[in-house]
């Protein structure tokens, strides 16, 4: 009979020690369900059409706010070009935003 426990203890642990998939999680889900609501958001904000230019400065507040999460997540996956391609595109946002923002405030 203890063979059998010492076996089935073995294989418990080989079980659980497998290959462990890596994924980060959080509340709100996988980095890869983040990045994705962040830039589905940030596309909401990019095709907006009925922004006056007072709306600018705080949505460009919003858009770069949304790009530094997106970047933070993609700081943590250097090796997913995917991420790295959002965090460029979110930045990008963010500028345009910005620009706006300015040439409104003059």
């Amino acid at each position: 009979m203890n063979r059998l426990a010492l076996f089935a203890f073995l294989v418990s642990i080989a079980t659980l020690t497998g290959c462990p998939r890596q994924t980060t999680t959080t509340v709100a889900g996988t980095d890869d369900e983040m990045v994705d609501q962040l830039s589905a958001q940030l596309e909401e904000l990019r095709t907006r059409t009925d922004l006056t230019c007072k709306d600018f400065c705080s949505v460009k507040a919003k858009a770069c706010a949304l790009s530094k999460q997106t970047c933070d997540i993609a700081a943590k996956a250097p090796d997913r070009n995917d991420f790295q391609q959002k965090c460029v595109t979110s930045q990008e946002d963010c500028a345009k935003f910005g620009e706006s923002c300015a040439s409104c405030a003059k």
